[in-house]
């Protein structure tokens, strides 16, 4: 008399768009970087999506689940993530410090290298962001330390500024042998290097400017000899 009926199974799948999604590295990837050799990279941010192929959904991802959450996906797209940012940055000669200062196309790099991954889930990737890149504590005071070189000017200068440094630590425990032993030390250290760097033959010549300036007892910086406060931090001086 009549047709058998058919039973069809309908899901709904919300089209809007997931803001402020997080990514991060569980643990730092190893690239090879130009200037340091091979180093330990570190980096998060943040990232948005939206479903834009529903039937691409279902059929490479939610199945016929009932129910298929947001928290269900953070996993597979925060490896797929951080496997393009290895890939991007395994051929890469760009070194740390330009990448760190280049963040916002760096994250255009990366982002462009995902859409097609997230395509590939039935999603559509509408933002990706670097907040940060950084290296292992034990690499970043190397980079401080070369930093601080290339701002002193040359190792003399460089020495004597870390010597400078050391002084305030020494005055902080005045009292005691301990203190007035550290103390000498640390102004033997000074005048040591400072001899060093006068007396080397590989040494250059300091300009009449240097000559006439010393520097800060608290943050190291440059000063006229007769100075009684120091220009950058505004420190009274011996």
């Amino acid at each position: 008399m009549g047709q058998g009926l058919r039973i069809a199974d309908v899901y709904f799948y919300s089209l809007r768009l997931r803001l402020d999604q997080k990514w991060g590295t569980a643990t730092p990837i190893t690239i090879r970087d130009k200037e340091f050799g091979a180093i330990r990279l570190r980096g998060y941010g943040i990232y948005s999506y939206r479903i834009a192929d529903p039937r691409a959904f279902y059929t490479n991802v939610s199945g016929t689940r009932d129910s298929y959450y947001v928290s269900d996906l953070e996993g597979q797209l925060r490896n797929t993530i951080v496997a393009k940012m290895t890939d991007i940055f395994a051929p890469s000669d760009v070194a740390f410090v330009d990448m760190a200062a280049n963040q916002a196309k760096l994250a255009e790099k990366i982002g462009a290298k995902l859409k097609p991954a997230f395509a590939g889930l039935g999603l559509e990737l509408c933002q990706f962001v670097v907040e940060n890149l950084s290296l292992p504590d034990e690499l970043q005071k190397v980079l401080d330390q070369r930093i601080g070189m290339a701002m002193a000017g040359d190792a003399a200068r460089y020495a004597r500024f870390q010597a400078a440094q050391a002084m305030p630590v020494a005055a902080a425990n005045p009292g005691g042998a301990a203190g007035a032993g550290v103390g000498l030390g640390a102004g033997l250290a000074m005048a040591q290097s400072m001899m060093g760097a006068l007396q080397s033959p590989a040494a250059e010549p300091l300009p009449a400017a240097a000559a006439n300036s010393k520097f800060c007892m608290d943050c190291g910086g440059a000063m006229p000899q007769r100075a009684k406060f120091c220009p950058d931090c505004g420190k009274p001086q011996p």
